[in-house]
């Protein structure tokens, strides 16, 4: 009998101090942050009604010119307008107030078409127009608008780096979002 209580007694201690130390990780303001900062990715990056709405990591946050991320859009209504948005993330180590990407889009017969484009990063001040959190940045911006696919099927974006610098330092993440236009803001 006396065995059966110390098993129970050490049991009881054991819950203690399991509870005890969640408690503690809970009061944590580093755990606020993190589920934070994972929320408002989420909510960033999940567009149910986007066609695409998609990031891809830069390798090591330095984009040199030979990672050109290729993304699949299949199109099912050509008379639907749609807006364009690059999606972009950057680190506070990003030395500039834009960046120019080359948005090159191809269908499934092979015709192409190439794009720069300009987004800016930074107000004239060096203020990041971007939402952030930490030293993190993220950015969606439309670089065209009530656009008319020429064709219903599936289109391939490929987008570039087009600055001076290769490695291009304190990118973090590139991509793209295709969604209707009624829907976008």
């Amino acid at each position: 009998m006396a065995k059966k209580r110390k098993i129970a007694a050490d049991d009881t201690g054991a819950k203690r101090r399991i509870r005890t130390e969640v408690l503690q990780m809970v009061k944590n303001p580093k755990v606020y942050t993190a589920i934070g900062v994972i929320a408002v990715f989420c909510l960033l990056s999940c567009n149910r009604s986007a066609l695409i709405d998609e990031f891809r990591p830069v390798p090591n946050q330095a984009w040199n010119y030979a990672f050109n991320p290729e993304f699949k859009v299949d199109v099912k209504d050509n008379k639907v307008p749609y807006r364009l948005k690059m999606n972009v993330r950057l680190t506070t180590d990003y030395r500039y107030a834009n960046l120019f990407v080359l948005v090159h889009q191809r269908n499934a017969k092979g015709e192409s078409n190439s794009k720069r484009v300009e987004l800016k990063m930074a107000d004239k001040d060096g203020r990041w127009l971007g939402k952030g959190i930490g030293s993190l940045y993220s950015y969606q911006i439309a670089y065209n608008t009530n656009y008319h696919f020429p064709d219903t099927g599936t289109y391939y974006f490929k987008i570039e780096q087009n600055m001076r610098d290769s490695p291009l330092k304190g990118v973090s993440d590139v991509g793209i979002c295709v969604i209707p236009e009624n829907i976008a803001k």
